[in-house]
């Protein structure tokens, strides 16, 4: 036996580990060494997987050392792949975040690694070497994709810093008053995005259209929450209502741009007729902030029509937590002070979180003026008929 083999056969006291030494060798070799320190030199030499205690090959085993292998320098515990495994989110979520953690996808700088290429500079943006962690965390076009989530949140990274990083940031959010689940979700989403474009880029010539990813995330994440996640809240209505009579609802919503956004409110009665339709533009793009100034805007309008009984509707939880005082964020103390400085010109001003389904007329609203961009007060018979619809998406 080499050193090796012995050493996986001593207990840390320094004495044999004899289950294991009867589990490998027949009794005359056990004995033998027992008594010699080394077995007799006679009977048939067998294969031993040192990493399972019973000397037997499993694949779980391979896997773990091969991953401790390749990211040594995230000091990656067991504990931190059981934790991604058990994840709340698709299947193959998993698989693409082992790979990217592992570095076992076929990015350039790796692929130089092991052979000769002329080019090894990001497809997506032409700036910097294309590593895991620039294609991830740092490319300028997959950083639009991480700024387009609901919580504001998105890797701000400096040298050094790897994916495992970013990885456990989301997964201590709890303590920040998010849900985790959600949030890894999302990021979920997010990677498998950018890990698509920059193929469709390489394979298929294709040029990035950044907000036909956006959309495909947004929409994405809605289908699989509803499926992979319980929402520890009662269940929100699937169908937009009325307000009372004398009462106004307004519904808010956000076109997120590259650089830009449009923010947009629809005014209802109690008969559901649309009674006034605002839109802004703003000059930059934080989904959060956006759906936060969309609600600011509900209020200045219903002030400046002097609408004295309100709803604001919006299908941001984390907007209308802040706006009710059950959540705090940084990014939207400035917004919150609006709302709360101003509803108390209104009779009555209400903050109600709704789900998407509830909201569809403002989403086609904001996404319609985004895309002519038009801005203001807008006439209610120059917006499309079709786009002010409760039921779906247009």
């Amino acid at each position: 036996m080499d050193n090796s083999c012995v050493a996986d056969l001593l207990l840390p006291s320094g004495g044999w580990d004899v289950p294991k030494l009867k589990h490998l060798f027949d009794q005359e070799t056990v004995i033998a060494i027992l008594k010699n320190g080394s077995p007799p030199g006679s009977g048939q030499d067998s294969w031993l997987w040192t990493l399972e205690s019973n000397g037997r090959f499993s694949s779980k085993s391979a896997y773990l050392s091969q991953a401790l292998e390749r990211a040594p320098q995230c000091n990656v515990a067991p504990a931190l792949w059981n934790k991604l495994w058990n994840s709340k989110i698709m299947e193959r979520h998993k698989v693409l975040w082992w790979c990217i953690l592992s570095q076992a996808l076929p990015v350039r700088a790796v692929i130089k690694r092991r052979l000769q290429i002329d080019d090894s500079s990001c497809p997506l943006c032409g700036r910097g070497e294309e590593t895991m962690e620039h294609l991830f965390l740092t490319c300028d076009v997959a950083m639009h994709l991480w700024r387009s989530s609901p919580w504001g949140i998105f890797p701000v990274c400096d040298i050094g810093v790897r994916v495992w990083d970013w990885v456990k940031f989301i997964w201590s959010l709890n303590s920040r008053g998010l849900r985790v689940d959600d949030v890894f979700l999302y990021a979920s989403f997010v990677v498998d995005n950018i890990w698509r474009m920059r193929n469709d880029v390489i394979h298929n010539n294709c040029t990035p259209n950044v907000l036909k990813y956006i959309d495909h995330i947004c929409s994405s994440f809605a289908d699989a929450h509803t499926s992979l996640l319980h929402s520890p809240t009662p269940p929100e209505k699937d169908t937009w209502m009325p307000p009372p009579l004398d009462w106004i609802k307004l519904n808010c919503d956000v076109r997120v741009g590259l650089e830009s956004m449009c923010i947009a409110v629809v005014a209802r009665n109690h008969l559901g007729r649309v009674v006034s339709i605002h839109t802004a533009r703003l000059d930059f793009s934080e989904a959060l902030c956006g759906e936060a100034a969309a609600c600011c805007l509900a209020v200045s309008v219903a002030l400046d029509l002097k609408y004295n009984y309100v709803i604001v509707e919006s299908d941001s939880r984390l907007v209308i937590n802040a706006l009710n005082g059950k959540a705090t964020h940084w990014a939207l103390e400035n917004y919150v002070s609006f709302c709360s400085k101003s509803s108390p010109y209104l009779m009555c001003c209400n903050f109600s979180n709704v789900s998407r389904n509830c909201n569809f007329a403002a989403h086609n609203v904001a996404k319609w003026a985004f895309t002519h961009q038009v801005f203001g007060s807008i006439p209610i018979n120059s917006v499309p008929e079709n786009i002010l619809c409760n039921d779906h998406e247009v």
